[in-house]
């Protein structure tokens, strides 16, 4: 499966929300999540994404 922009923006759509809501999930588990912890886990989804796109993205031969 071939990560399209299309497919990528989708994710980074659905991944804004989650980020956000990531602190009340934690919260309801009694774990306190600073809200530079979240900014830093959407920061490396984000980087893994861009890395992903890069090497299997519409426009590379890996994953034909």
């Amino acid at each position: 499966m071939k990560l399209t922009k299309a497919r990528a923006l989708v994710l980074i759509a659905f991944s804004v929300p989650i980020a956000i809501e990531l602190r009340t999930v934690a919260g309801f588990f009694n774990v306190e999540l600073p809200l530079i912890a979240v900014a830093v886990i959407e920061f490396l989804f984000l980087a893994l994404l861009f890395v992903l796109y890069g090497l299997y993205g519409e426009g590379s031969n890996a994953a034909a």
